[in-house]
């Protein structure tokens, strides 16, 4: 289906600010400092460690990498047009290093509150919510244009497609392999938990529940982008 260019705009606007909220999430969620979600849990625990590369480089090295699996896992059946993943992998890394440098800035460290260990982790709680909030919305938009996917997912359909199994059960076994090895990097070098805690696996499951209470936006969206909703 051929668009005009204003459409075409559109949908590549809802597509970066997708990538964009979605990065604000992931800032929340390293302030809060109870655990990375699983797809982010690589990148984070490397950047805690080889400090001499910023969050989002590890993201795009690691993304990478998974573009990388995708082209071997498909072999002769390889799509060419999958090396797009670099261009959201970038913009991914980019504005995730941005949103950082602006949490840094603008939103307080819960350590440096002037109260109780409880109400310290109450805060950590509050910016875990409003991180699965915003990566959940960031979700929404990102997918609304069908434009192109992050190499999480890519990687996620590739294996699904190629093994005959259902997705969700591959996503399962993907987040619990990368949060896994997370784990182990965290231990080796810290000998403690550190970027996989608590909050990856209530932001496992609560991405996806929070997901569920935006459907209602995206009739909206979708106006927005052709003029007309979509069924």
């Amino acid at each position: 289906m051929k668009y005009s260019a204003i459409t075409l705009l559109k949908k590549v606007l809802v597509y970066c600010a997708g990538l964009f909220i979605m990065a604000m999430g992931v800032s929340f969620s390293g302030t809060a400092d109870l655990g990375m979600s699983p797809v982010n849990s690589i990148p984070y625990v490397l950047s805690e460690i080889f400090t001499f590369l910023s969050m989002g480089t590890w993201i795009i090295v690691i993304f990478s990498l998974y573009i990388l699996i995708q082209f071997l896992i498909l072999g002769r059946d390889l799509q060419p047009a999958r090396v797009l993943q670099l261009i959201c992998t970038t913009l991914f890394g980019y504005f995730t290093d941005f949103t950082n440098f602006l949490a840094d800035r603008f939103l307080p460290d819960p350590a440096s509150l002037s109260l109780s260990p409880a109400g310290i982790y109450g805060v950590r709680l509050l910016y875990l919510a409003i991180s699965m909030a915003l990566i959940a919305l960031g979700i929404l938009l990102y997918l609304a244009p069908c434009l192109i996917s992050l190499p999480g997912e890519g990687i996620m359909q590739v294996i699904a497609d190629k093994l005959h199994l259902p997705l969700h059960t591959v996503k399962m076994c993907f987040d619990i392999t990368v949060s896994l090895i997370a784990l182990a990097i965290s231990l080796a070098y810290f000998r403690q938990f550190h970027g996989i805690r608590e909050g990856t696996v209530i932001a496992a499951f609560g991405v996806g529940k929070i997901l569920g209470l935006y459907e209602p936006l995206k009739p909206r969206v979708h106006r927005f982008m052709y003029g007309w909703e979509a069924a």
